[in-house]
C-alpha cells in the first residue's frame, strides 16, 4: 500500500493470514507457518489445536523437530503451550477449511478438552528429540551432535505441571559425564561452561530456590553447588551447609536433607537406616530420637512397618500413638490401640475405657492386672455414667449399667436399687431386692412405682383440665373471629388489619362487660372539678398533652433535668418481654391456643 505521504508500505491482514497458516499445518509445512505465526505475532498454540491427532499420533511432531532448524524457535513454541483450545475461542477454523479435515476437527475437540494437552505434547516432542539425539539424525535426515536439543528437552521437563525439575538436573549431569567422557579435561564436569549454561536456562523457566531444593533433593550435592553458583544464595550459607552433608554419613545426610525439605517419611527412613551399624550403647538414644521424631510428624503407621521385626520398639510406637488418640480426643480407638500392643498397656487402656465411658473394658483391664477397685471409685464411675445427657433409653441403660456396677464391684445393694428407681425401672429393682433377701428395699421399689403412678394420674388430670378450658376458649375465639370477618365484610373494612388496629381485638373488647360499667357517666356527672378534666383527658390514649394543673408536668422534660430522667427511666422499666400482652380474639392468641392444646 502506498501512504498519503508517499512510502510503500506491506500488510499482513489477520483475516488472511490465519486461513494461510491452517493451510500450511494441513499440509504438514511447519516451517513456514511457525515463521509467520512468529512474525505476525499468532498463538503458536494453533500448530497442535488445529489437529492434535495428527501432531500427536500421525507424524505431526516428527516433522515439526525435523522442519524447525533453530533451537530457539523450539523453545518459544514450548514454552507458550497452554491447556486450552484456541482454535474454539480465538482463531475459530473456517468452514472451508474444516470440511477437508473434519474427521480430524472432531477428534480435536475431544481430546483438546483435557488438561493434559501440555504434558503430551511435552513428552512427545521429548520423545522425538532424544530419539533423534541416539540416532545422530532427525526425522527429515539432519544430522545432529549429542546435546543438540538439550535445551528443548529442558523446556519440556519444566514446562510439565507439575514440573519434572529432577529429571532435567539428571539430564544436565548425564549430558556433562557423556562430554566428559569424549573430551577429558581437568575441570569439573559440573563447573564447565555447557552445564553452567544449562542451568541458567533451567532458572530461566524455574525458579533459582526450587532448582536448588530439586538438587538437594536427589542428594548431589556437587550439583547443588554448581545450581547455586549464579543464584542470588548467600556462598556463606550454603557452602557449609553443603560441605557439612558431604562429609556426614549417607543415611544422615539424607535424613537431614529431607527434614530441611520437609520430606519427613523419607526422613524417617533415613533415620532408622542411620541406625542399623550402631551399638547397643547408641541404639537406645537411636531409638528414643526416631519415637521424638514419630511423634512430632505422625508417622506411627509407618515407624511400625519400619520396626515390625522389633517387638519392644513397636509396642512403644504403639503406645505413643494411643497417647496421641487420647489427646485428640479419640479415646474408643486409643482403647483399641493399647489393648492391641503386645503386652497390652493396661494404665493407657484404663484411661482410654473411662474417657470413652467403657467401664466393662475398664474393669475388665483392673481384673487382668490385679488390681483392687475400692468402694468409692466404683461409686464414682456408678455416678459418672448415670449423670450423662441423652435421649430416655440412653439416660435408662446408663442407669442400669451403673446399678450393675455397684452389685459386681461394689457389692452396694441399697445404692444400685436407688439407680434403678431413678430409671424408673422398679420390676428390675424388686427383683434384685429379692435376690439379696431384702424386703425393704423391694417395698422401696413399690413405694417409688406407686408414687410415681399417682404423680402421672395427678398429671393427667390438670393436663385434661387445662385441656378442656383451652378447647372451649378456641371455640369462642372461632366464633368471635367468624362474627368480626362477617361484621367486616358488610361495612366494607378490610379484615386483615394488623393486631393493634384488628376488628377481632375490637369484637372482643367490645364484648368485655367491664367497657359497659357505670364508672365512666359516674365521671361525667362530675366535669366541672379539676380532677374530673384529668380523669377524662387520661383516659384518651392519643392525648399528647395534660391539663392537670401541675407545676412539673409544665415544665420542660429531657435528660437534663430529674423530671425527664425519672419519665425515661418509668418508660424503659415498662417495658420487657412481657410487656406485650396478646389481645383476645387476635391471631396470636389463636396459635397460643393450638399450641398449648398440643402438648
Amino acid at each position: 500500500l502506498q501512504m498519503p505521504r508517499g512510502n510503500l508500505e506491506s500488510i499482513s491482514p489477520r483475516a488472511l493470514v490465519l486461513p494461510f497458516i491452517m493451510l500450511k499445518i494441513r499440509s504438514g509445512d511447519y516451517h513456514t507457518s511457525l515463521d509467520i505465526m512468529r512474525r505476525q505475532r499468532v498463538d503458536m498454540n494453533l500448530v497442535v489445536d488445529f489437529d492434535p491427532v495428527h501432531f500427536l499420533e500421525q507424524g505431526g511432531a516428527e516433522q515439526f523437530v525435523g522442519q524447525i532448524e533453530r533451537i530457539d524457535h523450539i523453545n518459544l513454541f514450548l514454552s507458550g503451550l497452554i491447556d486450552v483450545d484456541t482454535t474454539l475461542w480465538k482463531y475459530p477454523v473456517p468452514s472451508w477449511i474444516k470440511t477437508a479435515d473434519e474427521f480430524h476437527r472432531v477428534s480435536s475437540i475431544q481430546s483438546i478438552e483435557t488438561p493434559s494437552k501440555v504434558n503430551n505434547v511435552c513428552a512427545k516432542m521429548r520423545e522425538v528429540m532424544l530419539e533423534a539425539e541416539r540416532s545422530g539424525t532427525t526425522p527429515s535426515g539432519k544430522i545432529v551432535k549429542d546435546g543438540h536439543f538439550l535445551l528443548p528437552i529442558l523446556s519440556t521437563f519444566a514446562k510439565e505441571s507439575p514440573p519434572k525439575l529432577e529429571e532435567a538436573l539428571s539430564l544436565i549431569k548425564q549430558s556433562a559425564v557423556r562430554e566428559q567422557l569424549k573430551n577429558p579435561t581437568k575441570k569439573l564436569i559440573l563447573l564447565s561452561d555447557r552445564v553452567q549454561s544449562s542451568i541458567q536456562y533451567l532458572a530461566f523457566l524455574a525458579d533459582y530456590s526450587l532448582i536448588f531444593d530439586t538438587a538437594i533433593g536427589i542428594y548431589d550435592f556437587d550439583l547443588a553447588k554448581a545450581v547455586a553458583r549464579h543464584s542470588q544464595m548467600d556462598p556463606k550459607v550454603y557452602l557449609p551447609m553443603l560441605k557439612r552433608w558431604k562429609e556426614l554419613p549417607e543415611s544422615t545426610a539424607r535424613f537431614e536433607v529431607d527434614v530441611k525439605l520437609k520430606r519427613y517419611e523419607s526422613a524417617l527412613r533415613h533415620l532408622v537406616a542411620s541406625g542399623e551399624a550402631q551399638d547397643a550403647v547408641t541404639l537406645v538414644d537411636h531409638y528414643q530420637k526416631c519415637i521424638e521424631f514419630i511423634e512430632a510428624h505422625g508417622l506411627h503407621k509407618l515407624g511400625l512397618q519400619l520396626f515390625d521385626n522389633d517387638e519392644t520398639f513397636s509396642r512403644s510406637i504403639m503406645v505413643s500413638l494411643g497417647e496421641r488418640l487420647i489427646t485428640e480426643k479419640n479415646s474408643q480407638e486409643a482403647l483399641t490401640v493399647f489393648l492391641a500392643s503386645s503386652p497390652k498397656h493396661l494404665d493407657g487402656a484404663k484411661r482410654a475405657a473411662r474417657a470413652c465411658g467403657d467401664w466393662k473394658a475398664y474393669f475388665a483391664c483392673c481384673d487382668e492386672g490385679n488390681e483392687t477397685v475400692d468402694c468409692e471409685l466404683v461409686a464414682t464411675i456408678a455416678e459418672s455414667i448415670s449423670s450423662k445427657m441423652g435421649s430416655i433409653q440412653e439416660q435408662r441403660k446408663g442407669f442400669a449399667d451403673a446399678a450393675r456396677i455397684l452389685l459386681d464391684y461394689g457389692q452396694d445393694v441399697a445404692y444400685a436399687i436407688d439407680m434403678y428407681i431413678s430409671g424408673h425401672m422398679w420390676s428390675e429393682g424388686r427383683r434384685i431386692a429379692h435376690m439379696y433377701k431384702r424386703s425393704d428395699l423391694a417395698k422401696k421399689c413399690v413405694d417409688a412405682s406407686a408414687s410415681y403412678a399417682n404423680t402421672c394420674i395427678d398429671d393427667l388430670a390438670e393436663r385434661a383440665q387445662t385441656f378442656e378450658k383451652t378447647n372451649d376458649r378456641y371455640a369462642e375465639v372461632i366464633v368471635l373471629r367468624r362474627d368480626a370477618i362477617k361484621e367486616a365484610e358488610e361495612t366494607g373494612v378490610d379484615p386483615h388489619l394488623d393486631d393493634s388496629a384488628s376488628l377481632f381485638s375490637m369484637q372482643s373488647t367490645a364484648s368485655n362487660s367491664s367497657l359497659r360499667s357505670t364508672a365512666s357517666g359516674s365521671s361525667m356527672g362530675s366535669i366541672g372539678s379539676r380532677a374530673s378534666v384529668s380523669t377524662v383527658i387520661s383516659v384518651g390514649a392519643k392525648s399528647t398533652f395534660s391539663i392537670t394543673g401541675d407545676l412539673d408536668n409544665m415544665r420542660h422534660k429531657s435528660k437534663f433535668n430529674q423530671i425527664g430522667r425519672d419519665k425515661k427511666k418509668a418508660r424503659k422499666k415498662k417495658k420487657g418481654p412481657n410487656s406485650r400482652k396478646t389481645k383476645p380474639g387476635s391471631e396470636e392468641e389463636l396459635n397460643e391456643l393450638i399450641v398449648t392444646m398440643q402438648n
